[in-house]
């Protein structure tokens, strides 16, 4: 193959990687327009949302999620950080009846019918 049509290859490849990159990420963090009384940062949003749409979100999971959009920060961040979100995001979550249940040894989840009600609402506001 010639290098021309090599390069046209790749190029078409990167294109098909980047949209799928795109597609995966809007399905990590996508999450509802949550109610301001929250409180929610923009990091524990994307917390919020790597656990609405997965029935377990493992800290590797989070971890995507919370840096994806910075290349090469899960090698310069601890693991321990997701259990600070969660523990954050627990706390002011509680007066709403929102909890998050640990799935020891593998991850966070939320209950069945907090991830139907959230997944609902953030397919209503898309």
């Amino acid at each position: 193959m010639d290098v021309e049509r090599r390069l046209e290859v790749v190029e078409q490849e990167n294109l098909l990687l980047r949209e799928r990159i795109a597609f995966l990420e809007a399905i990590l963090i996508d999450c509802a327009r949550l109610p301001v009384e929250w409180g929610l940062t923009q990091q524990e949003t994307r917390v919020f949302g790597a656990l609405v749409n997965r029935e377990l979100a493992t800290k590797d999971t989070v971890m995507a999620a919370l840096y994806s959009d910075r290349a090469g920060a899960e090698g310069e961040v601890e693991p321990k950080i997701v259990d600070v979100f969660v523990c954050k995001i627990r706390k002011k979550l509680k007066p709403f009846g929102v909890e998050i249940r640990t799935v020891w040894g593998q991850g966070y989840a939320f209950d069945p019918q907090t991830r139907a009600t959230y997944r609902h609402a953030s397919k209503a506001a898309a």
